[in-house]
This record gives structure tokens, sequence and C-alpha cells, in this order.
């Protein structure tokens, strides 16, 4: 079963979180509202979860002293590495966790075509992600989005985002550039539909799948058993870990060399 921590380490997590206590917060962790780098952060003791609309602003808040520490996703944390001076990622994962495309759950045959079309173009999918990894800019390519119209669904293929994710979905001028907006064109592509990108704040995507004729949800979003409830997903196409950013001044969890280490350090600053 898919889980949002894995197993091996939240069983390090319990370790770590009977050592953390639970007097009154002390450390305050940025994170993005609605995500799993959010939930996992709101788990430990003694510890004060702010909450913000994108990552890149949590990052900037950091770093004006307004938090202590970043929970974000790794893919990110480096993009956000590359855009925003004076952010240092502390290489220990906190979670591992498997990126989902979300389904309407009253389009099963979707699910099935989107998994057949995961499987049969995964060297197309596997260069997209790889040129995003590597930071090859010039062979990025710029989607730009059909007008959603009720009244053509059938020819359509909506699909919820918050273009605010880096390198898996952001916005320049009137196009979407990045992984899960490359895939989603090649899938649209494959189904003979427009593509719709309907561009949202990222706590409304999860629920906004099968309403107002959203097909999907392709956001970066880590399947989970709370969010499977709520919606389909197709088979996993990324392996991502949670990662703690910190300012590049902060060396206070440069000795640590485990989860348990580094949360120690966290949960009793």
């Amino acid at each position: 079963m898919k889980k949002m921590i894995a197993l091996a380490l939240a069983l390090v997590l319990c370790l770590a979180l009977a050592a953390c206590g639970s007097e009154e917060a002390g450390a305050k962790i940025a994170a993005q509202k609605g995500t799993t780098s959010f939930m996992y952060a709101e788990v430990l003791n003694n510890v004060k979860t702010v909450s913000y609309d994108t990552f890149a602003l949590a990052a900037k808040d950091m770093l004006n002293g307004n938090a202590d520490y970043l929970f974000v996703d790794k893919t990110t944390a480096k993009a956000l590495a590359k855009e925003i001076e004076g952010l240092k990622i502390i290489e220990i994962s906190l979670s591992s966790e498997n990126y989902g495309i979300g389904i309407d759950k009253n389009q099963a045959d979707l699910k099935t075509k989107i998994d057949s079309i995961l499987v049969e173009k995964a060297a197309e999918i596997n260069a997209i992600k790889e040129k995003y990894m590597n930071g090859e800019e010039d062979k990025y390519v710029g989607i730009t989005s059909g007008t959603k119209d009720g009244s053509k669904a059938a020819e359509q293929l909506v699909v919820a985002t918050n273009a605010e994710f880096a390198p898996w979905e952001y916005k320049e001028g009137n196009q979407y550039y990045g992984i899960d907006m490359e895939i989603a064109q090649l899938i649209a592509n494959e189904l003979g539909l427009e593509l719709v990108i309907d561009d949202m704040e990222f706590d409304a995507v999860v629920g906004a799948v099968g309403k107002q004729n959203v097909d999907i949800a392709m956001s970066g979003i880590t399947i989970t058993t709370e969010r499977m409830g709520v919606i389909n997903f197709s088979e996993p196409y990324y392996t991502e870990s949670i990662v703690c950013v910190v300012k590049d001044s902060n060396t206070e969890l440069d000795s640590a060399g485990t989860v348990v280490d580094m949360l120690n350090v966290i949960c009793k600053k």
C-alpha cells in the first residue's frame, strides 16, 4: 500500500518523536499549506508549523527570520536554492513518497488509459523529467492552456494544478512550464483531447477533481490513503523525498547523520 511516509522512516520518526517531548512550541517550521511537508511538520512535538501559499514564500520568510526551518520536497528545494540566494539543503530524507496523477473516481476508464500511457511513454516521460532536473532550459516547452468549455467536456482534458511548484509546474506569462505540465500535454495528445489547465491554490487541487469538468490533478501530488478516499490515483510516476532547508549560515544540523539526529535538534530547539 502506498503511504505518505515509508514504513522504515515512519518507525524512525516515531523514535524521534519520543525524544521530542511535548513542551510548548519552540522551533518554527515553514511549509506550503496542504502539502505532505506541512503534514509531516504538524506531527512533530514542540514545534510550530507556519503555513504559506507557496514554498517560495515560505523560503523567503525563513530567510527573513520568521521561521527556523523549511520542510519541502527535495526536487523543489533544489529549484528554490537556484532561485533564492542563502538556502542550504540538509541531505537527509525525512520521508519517501510517491507522486501520482489524481483522477476522477467516476472515470475508471480514464485511469486505465493514463496508466497505459505512463507505461507506453515511459521513455518520453523520463526525458521530460531529466531535462528539468538537469536544468536544460533550452529544451523546456511552454504549454498554452485551452479555455474550459462545459459544452466541449468530451473533447477536453482539464487538469487542476498549482503553478507555484517548480520544476513540476510554474507559469511564465501566459504559458505553463514544468514536468507535470509537459506530461499532461503528452497525455492529452495521446487521448486526442485539448489540454485545459485550471490553476488554483494547492489545497484546493485534490478536491477540485470530479467537479466543474476537472478530470485530473497534477501538482506534484503525493499518493496518500486520505487522498485516495477522494480521488483515484494513477500508478506512481516519481518517487520523492521531504527534506529540511535552512539558512546557509545555519550549522546546527551539519553534524546530523540520521533523521533521529536531525529531529532531536529541531524538536529541542
